[in-house]
């Protein structure tokens, strides 16, 4: 029997606006996750061929709220690749 799936929306940030198809019940993810966004990452959303080796520029931060069973990232804000996260 296969898993359902569900989809998490992204609101705010880099990625607002979009869903992610995933596997696992909205209560299994993370309450808060940090993304790398790099050159590469919209291409890769869109299915496309990226760039190798392209350099993580930054991390955007999303905290999690689920509401009537749809999860979504909200953004929090973003830190410098280069700069350590407690220090953002």
């Amino acid at each position: 029997m296969r898993s359902p799936i569900y989809q998490v929306e992204f609101v705010g940030g880099p990625f607002d606006g979009h869903r992610q198809p995933i596997s696992i019940p909205p209560t299994a993810l993370a309450s808060m996750a940090a993304f790398p966004i790099s050159r590469n990452i919209f291409r890769l959303l869109d299915r496309e061929t990226g760039e190798p080796n392209a350099p993580t520029t930054s991390l955007a931060i999303y905290e999690l709220a689920v509401v009537d069973e749809q999860p979504r990232y909200h953004f929090l804000g973003a830190a410098s690749a280069a700069q350590p996260l407690a220090e953002a």
